[in-house]
C-alpha cells in the first residue's frame, strides 16, 4: 500500500483532502485519518491515479486549528531501463 506519511509530536485526528492537479475526469478524495497513539499519520494514495496531486490536511490541537498543503506526484508501473 502506497501512502503519504506525516510524523507529529502528538496524536492527530485530521481531515485529508486529496485534490488532482492533472486530469479533469479525476475526482477529489476525502477521508478522516487518525494517527492513534503512534503520532504517525499515514494517508493511503492507492486510489490516486497517475499525475500531480495536492494534499490538504486540517486538524485541531490545543484549541488551535491547523492547515497544511503539499503537492506530490503519483507514478505507477514506471519501467526503468
Amino acid at each position: 500500500m502506497k501512502s503519504l506519511r506525516f510524523n507529529f509530536c502528538h496524536p492527530v485526528k485530521a481531515k485529508a483532502h486529496l485534490v488532482p492537479l492533472t486530469g479533469t475526469d479525476t475526482k477529489c478524495l476525502r477521508m478522516n485519518v487518525d494517527s492513534d497513539e503512534s503520532n504517525l499519520l499515514e494517508i493511503p494514495i492507492d486510489q490516486c491515479c497517475d499525475g500531480n496531486w495536492r494534499i490538504e490536511l486540517e486538524w485541531e490541537y490545543g484549541n488551535e486549528s491547523f492547515h497544511h498543503k503539499k503537492e506530490f506526484e503519483v507514478k505507477r508501473n514506471k519501467l526503468l531501463y
